[in-house]
């Protein structure tokens, strides 16, 4: 006998009640399991536990699903500066509920269904295609490189999207990288690139170790998150690497998030100050 517990987490813990009734729970087995307070209903044809992401639960009390940027960071896939909860809904839905300040509804239908059991977003290429709306070129490519580094996107279904992206956003796809590891190291890398400089990306220096960036073979580019170099032990590994990096004549410049994603022009500045006066002797 199935679990219905047991299919409601492969689900995400929130799915369609049509959906569990076609894997043979009754619908008196549901309402029972409702009735005792395992589950409750979000909105009518939707079943789902405490368990289920609020942001998931949230879209799918709005009358849809999560799109664009929400969908993206649920796939765990970069998606910038969040703009708050994107919920996508279909065309011609009615009688939804009024959004929240930092909720916004995009309207759209499903380039790519999705046929997986995350029935509360839509799926990657369309989350991707429905960022594109409110994205720049180098915003999208920063995206697609963190779909291809988590393996998330196969070379059948990257062709398809990069075709079906609007040509003001397009990249070629040899302009992707799967190797970047953030988005603000691809943000950089696609600008320094367009100002004529040789980017290499997670280049391996001797007893520098892996760095994010390097330009012109000599320059390194670090970007930092909070989430990976905050913290004692983090600062000293920086440091040291950073010292590690002078003593083999190499320049450095190490930028925040905040820097990256809101003073780019700034941080090019900087490395093209760097470059312009020459490799350390």
């Amino acid at each position: 006998m199935r679990s219905l517990e047991a299919d409601l987490l492969r689900c995400g813990n929130l799915a369609r009640s049509a959906f569990l009734r076609s894997l043979g729970h009754s619908t008196r087995s549901i309402a029972r399991a409702r009735r005792t307070g395992a589950t409750f209903s979000p909105r009518r044809g939707w079943i789902a536990t405490a368990r289920a992401a609020p942001a998931a639960l949230r879209a799918v009390t709005l009358g849809g699903r999560l799109g664009g940027a929400s969908a993206l960071e649920s796939f765990g896939v970069w998606a910038g500066h969040s703009p708050g909860l994107v919920v996508a809904v279909v065309p011609g839905a009615s009688r939804l509920p009024p959004l929240l300040p930092g909720e916004s509804r995009l309207w759209a239908s499903d380039r790519f269904p999705a046929n997986g059991d995350r029935m509360f977003r839509v799926s990657l290429q369309d989350a991707i295609l429905q960022h594109a709306r409110v994205s720049n070129r180098a915003e999208i490519i920063a995206t697609l490189d963190s779909a291809l580094h988590h393996g998330l996107l196969g070379q059948f279904e990257l062709a398809e999207l990069l075709a079906a992206l609007p040509e003001r956003v397009r990249p070629n796809a040899r302009e992707l990288d799967a190797s970047s590891m953030a988005g603000t190291e691809s943000l950089m890398r696609v600008d320094l690139r367009a100002l004529g400089y040789r980017v290499d990306t997670q280049a391996s220096i001797r007893k520098v170790g892996q760095v994010d960036l390097l330009v012109d073979g000599w320059y390194i580019v670090e970007c930092d998150s909070r989430e990976f170099h905050d913290g004692d032990a983090q600062q000293t590994t920086d440091r040291r690497r950073d010292g590690e990096a002078t003593i083999a004549r190499f320049g450095t410049a190490r930028f925040t998030y905040p820097q990256v994603m809101f003073r780019r022009a700034w941080c090019l500045q900087v490395v093209a100050a760097g470059l312009a006066a020459g490799r350390p002797c």
